[in-house]
Order: C-alpha cells, then sequence, then structure tokens
C-alpha cells in the first residue's frame, strides 16, 4: 500500500507540469542535412531531483517560413544532473533550414 500511495503521490507532482517541467532544460543547434534528409542535435539537462525513465522531444522542420514536416525522439534514463543527447532526424526533408524544437513527454 505504501508503494501505492508513494507512486500516487510522484505521479501527481509530475502529472501538472507533462508538457515541459521547469526542471528539464532543452538545448538545440542547428539544422543540417544530408543525402537521407535533414537533422538536428538535441540536449535535455535533467536538473531535477528524480529520474525520469523518457523524455520525448519533437521538432518542427520548415523550408523558409513553410512546415516540411515533424520528428521526434526519445532518451531515456534520464538521471538527475545528467544531459541527455541524441538527434532528432526527418527523412526526405532535405530542403530544411530550421527548426523548432520541444519536450512533448516526459515520464517517469
Amino acid at each position: 500500500m505504501k508503494t501505492y500511495l508513494a507512486g500516487l503521490a510522484l505521479l501527481a507532482s509530475i502529472g501538472p507540469a507533462l508538457a515541459s517541467p521547469a526542471y528539464l532544460k532543452l538545448s538545440y543547434g542547428a539544422v543540417g542535412t544530408d543525402p537521407a534528409g535533414a537533422f538536428v542535435s538535441v540536449q535535455v539537462q535533467n536538473a531535477g531531483t528524480i529520474m525520469l525513465s523518457q523524455i520525448v522531444v519533437s521538432c518542427d522542420f520548415f523550408a523558409g517560413k513553410k512546415k516540411v514536416g515533424t520528428s521526434s525522439t526519445t532518451l531515456f534514463s534520464s538521471f538527475p544532473g545528467i544531459t541527455g543527447q541524441d538527434q532528432v532526424r526527418l527523412m526526405g526533408a532535405g530542403n530544411a533550414t530550421t527548426a523548432t524544437c520541444a519536450i512533448t513527454s516526459p515520464a517517469s
């Protein structure tokens, strides 16, 4: 019973801020391209006090002002004080020049 209640307390503390908790710090670089498409390097620092099993980062890619697609990546096992990194790739979008990225789904 104690474990169940502790789990509920943890979910309640995360629940309202699922979109992007303040303790997760997202940064990302410039868009690059290769023969497969476009990509952007992303980093998420966990400045909180709990381990998150997954953090999903989604990016919208643009060619000028036209959105050419959306893609995402999942960072696994993000421990407090650690910065995870990966690339978000959009296949076939060799014309992409910019991207905007956001944390869309952390989960403990």
